[in-house]
């Protein structure tokens, strides 16, 4: 079967399951905001969850008065069951503030059953969230075979024996092991996807879709080489920060729905774009604009910029369908000096297409160009001894990611107005 025959195909099924909703925000989540999310991209079989408590910090993007959380098995192959959770103000490591603790429920009762692929929202409680006031999220895991999880957390997040939903305490809490490869950011999230804030004082939500260097990979590396955790400086925290500042009437939420290596066509570490368009974007709450910043892991595996062209083009239709704007982002340099491998003269040509393409009036609502935020990149000599940019090296890390310095440059560069 052709490509293009497969983006096609992918696209009538997401256009048949997005015919029950009407464009625009769902009336059942009026007044609801995805502040924060996570998008699953892995199945771990250990460590053995079963009668623990997993304790993750969570970091909302908007103020607001009320909370509910999504849980997904998206990427699990068995059922797992809870048996309580509940939502508090973090404290230092794994403890709650002292006061906050509220208790969560699933269609009115304490626990969940969630089958693999499967997904819920909790009930609605009403909240005081404060924007990036970290919140506590404890599941008492009653039994799981495996667990679903977003490798690239780049934060710290705990587990305990016992049920231990209802406990301040951080005694007994230890940190989630990192996922290889370690110093990558690689500690995880388990089960959460979304935190949703309720507020009468924002006007949407803006889904970042995308890969690693929206992930954050690099992105709290420090002089040393060694990754830290816990500290926020992704491009996207940035705009977030940014959005929080502006007048009320402008105040938007950051959802973050990125995955490390992922592709539009084809899958790459995880779910393709087109897999999980519907759970990771069109589910979301509130949603008004998207940033598909994608593309570059396709070349890099040899698609040609017609090919992603395509695949972007399908993705922004079925997006605006839903009466969302779509903005699109121009693929960063990625040259490197030999003897690194990994780009050649043949990707830089598609990457230059596909960036022609995306600049071009009437493909995307808006644009972001980081490409050319950094026009004034160094011209390598590479190992096929082709020419080609790189990152500038005040900003690059490992060639294909920006480090902190690079991503906050990012973050500052965006312009806010694009999201009105």
């Amino acid at each position: 079967m052709t490509l293009s025959r497969l983006v096609v195909i992918a696209s009538l099924f997401i256009l048949t399951g997005c015919a029950t909703h009407p464009p625009g925000q769902k009336s059942s989540d009026k007044g609801w905001y995805s502040a924060w999310t996570m998008a699953h991209n892995a199945r771990a079989a250990t460590p053995n969850m079963s009668g623990r408590t997993v304790r993750m910090i969570l970091n909302p993007s908007i103020s607001g008065s009320g909370v509910r959380v999504k849980i997904e098995n998206t990427m699990g192959e068995a059922p797992v069951v809870f048996a309580g959770a509940s939502i508090g103000v973090a404290g230092a490591g794994a403890s709650v503030r002292e006061g906050t603790m509220a208790r969560l429920t699933f269609g009115g009762q304490p626990g969940l059953t969630l089958a693999p692929g499967a997904g819920a929202y909790s009930d609605p409680v009403p909240f005081k969230i404060t924007a990036f006031e970290k919140l506590a999220l404890s599941l008492e895991v009653q039994s799981a075979s495996d667990i679903s999880t977003h490798h690239v957390g780049l934060r710290i997040n705990w587990s305990a024996p016992g049920a231990r939903a209802g406990d301040v305490s951080a005694a007994g809490f230890e940190p989630l092991p990192e996922m290889a490869p370690l110093n990558s950011g690689q500690w995880p999230y388990y089960w959460v996807a979304a935190l949703d804030v309720r507020s009468t004082d924002v006007t949407g939500s803006i889904v970042l879709f995308a890969d690693s260097i929206t992930d954050g990979r690099c992105s709290t590396r420090d002089d040393k080489g060694i990754a830290q955790p816990n500290l926020d400086q992704r491009w996207g925290d940035i705009v977030a920060t940014r959005l929080a500042a502006r007048p009320k009437s402008e105040h938007k939420a950051i959802a973050i729905s990125s995955i490390s290596g992922n592709r539009v066509l084809g899958r790459g570490n995880g779910p393709s774009a087109f897999e999980r368009l519907e759970r990771d974007v069109l589910d979301r709450a509130g949603v008004t604009h998207v940033v598909l910043f994608l593309g570059t892991n396709d070349i890099a595996s040899n698609f040609t910029a017609e090919q992603v062209s395509a695949g972007l083009q399908q993705l922004a239709a079925l997006i605006r369908y839903r009466g969302i704007k779509v903005v699109g982002v121009t693929a960063v340099p990625r040259g490197r000096p030999a003897p690194a491998t990994g780009w050649t003269a043949a990707t830089e040509k598609q990457r230059l297409a596909l960036n022609e393409w995306i600049r071009t009036p009437g493909h995307f609502d808006a644009i972001i160009d980081f490409d050319a935020l950094m026009k004034n990149a160094p011209i390598v000599k590479q190992v096929d001894g082709s020419m080609a940019p790189a990152i500038p090296a005040a900003w690059n890390c490992d060639g294909t990611h920006p480090n902190a310095a690079g991503y906050k440059a990012m973050g500052e560069f965006v312009e806010l107005n694009v999201f009105r």
